[in-house]
């Protein structure tokens, strides 16, 4: 057994022929002026490509993905596939398209240009849908009592893209667990059950349907994206300050302040801060299409919504 693992470290440390991507390709990549990385997530061990150099692709974080690995200096490295041009060979020659979701008919729509990021504060939502099951199982040490989740993420103009009529009708009248399940990996399904408590209701099955479908990406791209997107609002001044301020009340300028201590002087014209009853129940934060892997700063366009002026940070329970 110590050897099987000592063999294993040893291709892993000398970066040899292992490749980590999801979906296997064969092809070229023509590099712009960009980093390519070891990890995605982390950006870790980050390279400087050089610009119009040739490298060998290896593979695609998935089939359809917004990443591509290469070979440099014989290590495994990922890139973004906007930095540069991706011609395959061999027989997976038309795998560089985006194949439509199993779930999905039709084709693809041009993707919208802007988004509408629309986080929750559970506590505030649990106030009116009490008897969900996401509600019955919060309790004050739950990831939801003092952090935002998600509930979606919204292409502009854009909705039931190549649905069936029926599916339609399933979603429009509520029956979301009859909607076909979402495919996503396994690490994006713990994921998104974290910071969408609402997966309990099937509100992911609702969200794809009626807006992922419009993404242009599979499911397990759009949702990867959008749970980035909502652990970046999670570990900002904004979460910090609802987390302190529970059952006290916010102004909008304190909020603004707060927002724009974490992405920028300016930025606050993106967010708009919704409440209902006097509660603070979600942020809906304005912004360009996302990609996989830029950070939510880089994104932020001016929304021209309406916000609360102040609010009350809702704490667990129906009533407090």
């Amino acid at each position: 057994m110590r050897f099987i693992i000592a063999f294993f470290l040893s291709f892993l440390l000398l970066g040899q022929q292992f490749s980590y991507a999801d979906f296997p390709i064969q092809g070229r990549f023509s590099i712009n002026d960009c980093q390519a990385y070891t990890s995605i997530r982390s950006k870790s061990q980050p390279v400087s490509l050089k610009p119009s150099q040739v490298y060998q692709a290896v593979g695609l974080n998935k089939e359809g993905g917004d990443f591509v690995s290469i070979k440099v200096d014989g290590a495994n490295k990922w890139v973004n596939k906007n930095c540069g041009q991706l011609t395959l060979t061999g027989t997976n020659s038309d795998n560089s398209k985006p194949t439509p979701n199993n779930n999905n008919t039709g084709t693809k729509p041009t993707p919208s240009e802007n988004y509408l990021l629309a986080i929750s504060w559970q506590p505030a939502f649990c106030e009116t849908h009490a008897n969900k099951v996401e509600c019955l199982d919060e309790t004050e040490t739950s990831y939801d009592a003092t952090n935002f989740t998600l509930h979606g993420l919204w292409p502009d103009k854009l909705s039931y893209c190549g649905v069936s009529a029926s599916d339609i009708k399933k979603d429009e009248t509520g029956n979301w667990k009859d909607l076909p399940p979402i495919s996503t990996d396994a690490e994006t399904a713990s994921e998104l059950s974290k910071v969408m408590p609402g997966v309990k209701s099937y509100l992911d099955r609702h969200e794809w349907y009626k807006h992922g479908t419009c993404d242009g990406r599979n499911a397990d791209g759009y949702f990867d994206i959008a749970i980035d997107l909502v652990k970046e609002i999670n570990a900002s001044n904004v979460r910090s300050l609802f987390a302190q301020n529970i059952g006290k009340t916010l102004s909008l300028a304190e909020v603004q302040k707060a927002y724009e201590k974490t992405f920028g002087p300016g930025t606050a014209k993106s967010m708009n801060l919704k409440c209902s009853n006097g509660l603070a129940t979600e942020l809906r934060v304005k912004i360009k299409r996302p990609l996989a892997g830029q950070k939510l700063g880089e994104l932020l366009i001016p929304s021209g919504g309406t916000s609360c002026d102040k609010v009350k940070v809702d704490p667990v329970g129906v009533g407090t």
